[in-house]
């Protein structure tokens, strides 16, 4: 299905009914990601995911793509789908997404989940890894593509999850080109957003891999204590939907139950 956001066509899945649930992918994700936690959802809700603009079926918009771009989206989503509050889950990016809607809209939000992500900002190391990154994908896509996916993965988990890393790199490649540079651009510039989540800390969840090297786990892990927001660590690393998917899914229904 589709719905026309700034004259584009943005893909998204709906299952289920009840209350909704709009789950947010992350960078070179796209709705397929959620497959299996989207079905198990729909059996008690209702559950949308989205392609963002740049990834999977969704063309990219402009030349840059803001988390505050990508929350205005969600938010024009959910009011042509005539849904007046709903939860959130998002991985990595999609829980910068997630908190850049928070910010914008808290009192639609029921019940926000960050997945493998943070509140923080991009330290100054990340923003140059961000435009290294930016001139790879210029010169070399399909390297780029592999490299950053396979970095994802912790090294131990290489082998176990071969065949599941060779599908992720398939669908980083439905990624454009220009829908990289325009995200990479946003992340970069995306600001700190640990006050907003601080406001909203008794709706929210933060689920850390205990060995993510991708966001800063120790960070983002005391934010949670001092904040009183509900922390899970799941053991693995920064893909936990396909490193302990039982777990993960186990940990989203007792949420959104709750």
């Amino acid at each position: 299905m589709t719905f026309t956001y700034k004259q584009t066509k943005i893909h998204f899945i709906s299952l289920g009914e009840g209350e909704p649930v709009i789950l947010l992918h992350g960078f070179l994700e796209n709705s397929s990601m959620w497959t299996r936690l989207q079905e198990e959802l729909s059996k008690t809700h209702k559950v949308y995911a989205l392609d963002l603009p740049g990834h999977g079926e969704t063309e990219a918009i402009g030349y840059i793509h803001t988390m505050e771009d990508y929350a205005a989206l969600v938010l024009a989503f959910a009011e042509d789908q005539k849904l007046e509050t709903f939860s959130l889950v998002g991985h990595s990016m999609g829980g910068y997404v997630a908190l850049a809607l928070a910010e914008l809209a808290s009192d639609k939000i029921k019940k926000l989940i960050l997945l493998n992500s943070s509140s923080l900002a991009d330290s100054e190391v990340k923003q140059k890894e961000r435009n290294r990154a930016i001139g790879m994908i210029q010169k070399y896509p399909e390297a780029f593509i592999r490299m950053a996916v396979k970095h994802l993965f912790l090294p131990k988990d290489q082998k176990r999850l071969s065949a599941e890393i060779d599908t992720a790199i398939l669908e980083a490649k439905k990624c454009s080109q220009q829908g990289i540079i325009n995200t990479l651009n946003g992340m970069r510039e995306r600001k700190d957003r640990t006050k907003v989540l601080t406001n909203i800390s008794s709706k929210s969840l933060i689920i850390l891999g205990k060995e993510d090297k991708v966001i800063d786990f120790e960070k983002t892990k005391a934010i949670a204590e001092e904040a009183g927001i509900e922390l899970e660590i799941l053991p693995g690393g920064h893909m936990s939907y396909i490193e302990h998917p039982d777990l993960l899914l186990k940990t989203v229904q007792e949420f959104l139950s709750s």
